[in-house]
């Protein structure tokens, strides 16, 4: 099930969200656009051939070419390769992230310049064949280039190039730290073997008329803060019934979003902060801080929803 928690798309969330423009990305008819990025001497099929792109794995990337950039041909390229790992398949990466406009030259967003950070889980379906094989191949610790295309919240098509600097790969996929005191005032969690969450029943009585969030877990990691791109799994389930809608770990993938911009439902925006890296929470999230009151703009319009959230991962923006 596709997760119905992304509210909005501007065109920096769109960018901050989306991997592998440079492979992924194409019109209707399985190409991109015919010339992206405007007319030039360089680009083409392979627009990185004329970008000149700096390997400081220190430093933020620098960019030179001659814009506009011709794109007519999705490209990526390993910048400067790193000591890591290699990623595998079902991996779910973090890395620091620049957007560059190919038709003016101008950074759209920069992670070295306080942007959030990014990444995604290495699945084949969610990718692409190309893609994925990129990423199969690439060692952690590496800086990565991709030219394409991305539709912002506008409608407009970008031609854009990507920089990335890849951090790490998640691990591990699941809260762990000290058990808390739940209030008991809610249904109990009980835990699969590999961590997923399920309800030992259905809630009772008249749901809080305010988000009540229970640490079950505490993890020992650093506090999430406001901005930082965050990866988590979850479950939700209705108070009304009980019955679950919605959950990252039937997906097989970790949900990520960058907390405190209005890209996921209020209860989320405001209550994900403050946890140690590693924590489990419930969230019990009334209409208002949810998806409003009315059925009809959203199939879950007027649900007190009940989640848990396993904190796995949180970047934050640079100091």
């Amino acid at each position: 099930m596709t997760s119905p928690l992304r509210r909005r798309t501007l065109l920096t969330t769109a960018l901050a969200a989306t991997a592998a423009i440079g492979l992924a990305a194409c019109d209707e008819n399985g190409s991109g656009p015919s010339d992206a990025g405007g007319a030039s001497d360089g680009g083409g099929e392979r627009p990185l051939d004329s970008v000149s792109i700096s390997e400081d794995l220190g430093a933020e990337p620098t960019l030179e070419f001659e814009a506009p950039l011709s794109i007519t041909a999705p490209q990526a390229e390993v910048i400067a390769e790193g000591d890591g790992d290699v990623i595998a398949e079902g991996d779910t990466i973090i890395w620091h992230q620049m957007y560059v406009d190919a038709s003016s030259g101008e950074t759209l967003e920069s992670w070295w310049q306080g942007a959030p950070a990014g990444g995604l889980t290495v699945q084949a379906e969610a990718l692409g064949p190309d893609a994925f094989e990129f990423f199969t191949a690439l060692p952690v610790g590496s800086r990565f280039a991709m030219a394409g295309w991305q539709q912002g919240g506008d409608g407009q098509r970008y031609a854009l190039i990507q920089v990335a600097d890849v951090q790490r790969v998640v691990s591990p996929l699941r809260a762990e730290g000290e058990p808390g005191e739940p209030s008991g005032d809610f249904p109990a969690v009980t835990l699969g073997e590999d961590g997923a969450p399920s309800l030992e029943g259905a809630p009772e009585g008249e749901p809080p008329a305010e988000t009540v969030r229970e640490v079950l877990i505490t993890g020992n990691g650093e506090k999430t803060r406001k901005g930082d791109y965050l990866v988590m799994q979850y479950t939700g389930w209705k108070w009304s019934d009980g019955s679950q809608f919605d959950s990252s770990w039937e997906r097989g993938a970790p949900f990520s979003f960058v907390q405190g911009q209005g890209r996921v439902i209020p209860g989320w925006d405001e209550n994900l902060t403050g946890l140690p890296i590693g924590s489990q929470v419930m969230l019990v999230i009334p209409p208002a801080d949810a998806y409003g009151e009315d059925p009809e703009k959203n199939e879950l319009g007027g649900e007190t929803l009940i989640f848990v959230v396993d904190v796995l991962d949180a970047e934050p923006v640079k100091a």
